[in-house]
C-alpha cells in the first residue's frame, strides 16, 4: 500500500491506494484458436522401460540402423508401432476430440503409456500399448475446471526509467504422459507357495463351514447326526463281555486256592 487515503470529498468514505500495475487484466476469451496450423505439429514421445529384478530393458523406439527410420514415420498402430512422432491432431482425434475446438479454450490431454509383459514368450512379444483421454473434461462441459490456460509476463523500462510489463495470458492443449508398466516371469518357487497356499485356504474354509453348521445353524442336531457315527451297542457288549471273563477268572483263582488248602 501507498499510504495513501483516497475521498471524493471529505464527507464521504474513503479508500487505500495500492501499488499495482495499470491497467489491470481485463476478461478476454479468444473465439477461434489463434494457431490452427498447430494441429499438424509434431511432437516425440521417447520411453524405456526397465524391470531390474529380470534384467529386462526396452524402448518404444524401433531397433533399426536406419537414419532416415524417424524422419519418414508417424506412429500408427498397425503400421509403425514402434514410431514414437505423433501428431497432435491425431492424439485429440484418438482421445476423441477435435483440435480446433480445443485450442481455442485449451484442454489437457493424458497420453498413457502400458507396458503388460509376459517375459516368457520373449524380447520380441513385449509391446507398448497408447491409451489417449481428455483430463479436464467433466460431465458438464460448462464447469469451470474445463480447458487450460496459463499466464506469463515481460517486465521492462522505458527510457525514462518507468517500470513496464506485458501480461500474457495463453491457451493451449497440455499433454500429460504417464507410463505404466508390469512384467512377469514363470517361477516354480512362488508357484509352489501360491499353490500351498490355495490348499491350506480350502481346508480353513471346510472347518469354517463345519463350525457355522454344528454351532451356528438351527438345524445342527440333524448335521451333527449325519456328520458323526455312534456305536453305543459295540460298546456294551464289549462291557458285558469284559465282565464276563473278569468273573470266569475269579471263579479259577478260588478254586485254585481250595486245592492247595
Amino acid at each position: 500500500m501507498s499510504g495513501r487515503c483516497l475521498k471524493n470529498d471529505k464527507n464521504s468514505t474513503g479508500s487505500c491506494e495500492i501499488y499495482g500495475w495499470c491497467p489491470i487484466e481485463r476478461s478476454f476469451k479468444p473465439q477461434r484458436p489463434l494457431l490452427p496450423a498447430a494441429e499438424n505439429f509434431t511432437m516425440s514421445i521417447k520411453n524405456f522401460i526397465q524391470f531390474p529384478k529380470f534384467q529386462f530393458s526396452k524402448s518404444n523406439v524401433l531397433d533399426s540402423t536406419d537414419d532416415s527410420y524417424l524422419k519418414k514415420c508417424c506412429y500408427d498402430k498397425d503400421i509403425y508401432p514402434y514410431c514414437p512422432i505423433f501428431h497432435l491432431g491425431d492424439i485429440t482425434r484418438q482421445a476423441g476430440y477435435n483440435f480446433q475446438d480445443m485450442a481455442s479454450s485449451g484442454g489437457s490431454i493424458g497420453i498413457l503409456i502400458e507396458w503388460d509383459c509376459d517375459l516368457d514368450k520373449g524380447y520380441s512379444n513385449c509391446h507398448p500399448q497408447y491409451h489417449f483421454s481428455r483430463l479436464d473434461i467433466s460431465n458438464s462441459n460448462k464447469s469451470i475446471r474445463s480447458g487450460f490456460n496459463f499466464r506469463y509476463t515481460r517486465y521492462y523500462k522505458n527510457a525514462a526509467g518507468e517500470s513496464y510489463r506485458s501480461l500474457f495470458k495463453v491457451y493451449g492443449v497440455w499433454f500429460n504422459i504417464m507410463v505404466h508398466g508390469k512384467g512377469g516371469r514363470f517361477s516354480i518357487i512362488p508357484t509352489a507357495i501360491n499353490i500351498g497356499s490355495g490348499l491350506a485356504l480350502m481346508g480353513a474354509g471346510a472347518f469354517f463351514c463345519d463350525m457355522v453348521l454344528l454351532y451356528l445353524m438351527k438345524k445342527s442336531t440333524f448335521y451333527r447326526e449325519r456328520k458323526f457315527e455312534t456305536s453305543r451297542c459295540g460298546k456294551d457288549e464289549y462291557l458285558v463281555h469284559n465282565s464276563v471273563e473278569n468273573r470266569k477268572d475269579a471263579m479259577e483263582q478260588q478254586t485254585g486256592l481250595s486245592a492247595e488248602s
